[in-house]
């Protein structure tokens, strides 16, 4: 069984572009994925009318959705009407996820610098959160997020107590950031369903240093050792893979680039 390939739209647009949606609705079909995944940013809250009519309009299929990141800092419930605007957010990013036809979110249950201080709010939330995904026939999926008060397989595994019907999301880069990528292959997560979808980029290191989260590195140019850890993750799992490895410039982004990546996952997702 083969994997399904996405391609992050976080790949082509970003702040040096200016988030400009219409270089990955006009341009997408440069890029040989099966699919993309919407990465939901601040900007596009002020124009979700138009950023969903384009996605529309653009016969581009997009088979999940990345929530905006920030809102695991309010679900955090640091100030009074935080977790409140959480839920709004959420909701928003929900909203958009149904309209453009994608089946998964993913979600950064904790984030910034509150990171998991705070996990026992986030994870009160998850009740309601997974019902505001299922009113809009999305399976909400949480992230291994770099963690600083523990560590993220660990956080997932408090989520996964709290909501044993939960799903994940195995962002490669992250496990290197905890030096975790060997502990979650060998949890059987991958095999037993847990792990519903993988992120693919590369790390610069060393482990446990945030400043070294950014840039993110291409597939094979960091210590992740993605052509050891690949194989051994695509002999087990078979699902929704998505490439997050930008490349992303003032004028636009390089097909060519993203294509190198897609095929440097494709060389090892292949069925098995």
């Amino acid at each position: 069984m083969n994997n399904i390939l996405y391609c992050s739209t976080g790949t082509m647009v970003g702040r040096d572009n200016g988030w400009n949606y219409r270089l990955f609705t006009e341009r997408g079909g440069e890029i040989e994925a099966d699919g993309f995944e919407l990465m939901m940013v601040k900007p596009y809250y002020e124009r979700l009318r138009e950023l969903v009519s384009a996605i529309e309009k653009c016969g581009l299929y997009f088979g999940s959705i990345h929530a905006e990141k920030d809102i695991g800092i309010y679900l955090a419930g640091q100030n009074p009407g935080d977790t409140e605007e959480g839920f709004r957010l959420f909701a928003l990013n929900c909203n958009v996820g149904s309209a453009i036809g994608a089946s998964k979110l993913v979600l950064h249950l904790w984030s910034g610098r509150v990171s998991d201080t705070r996990l026992s709010s986030n994870i009160s939330c998850l009740d309601r959160l997974f019902e505001i995904a299922g009113e809009n026939s999305l399976e909400l999926l949480i992230e291994n997020v770099p963690s600083v008060e523990s560590d993220a397989f660990s956080n997932l595994c408090r989520v996964s107590a709290s909501r044993p019907d939960a799903g994940f999301v195995y962002d490669v880069r992250f496990g290197a950031f905890h030096a975790q990528n060997e502990e979650i292959v060998s949890s059987g997560w991958l095999e037993n369903g847990r792990i519903r979808h993988l992120h693919i980029s590369d790390y610069t290191g060393p482990s446990g240093d945030f400043s070294s989260l950014r840039p993110i590195l291409h597939p094979g140019q960091g210590i992740a050792g993605l052509e050891k850890l690949l194989p051994e993750i695509f002999s087990v799992y078979h699902s929704t893979v998505t490439l997050e490895s930008p490349d992303i410039h003032p004028e636009g982004f390089d097909a060519s680039v993203i294509n190198r990546d897609m095929d440097f996952i494709r060389k090892y997702s292949a069925s098995r």
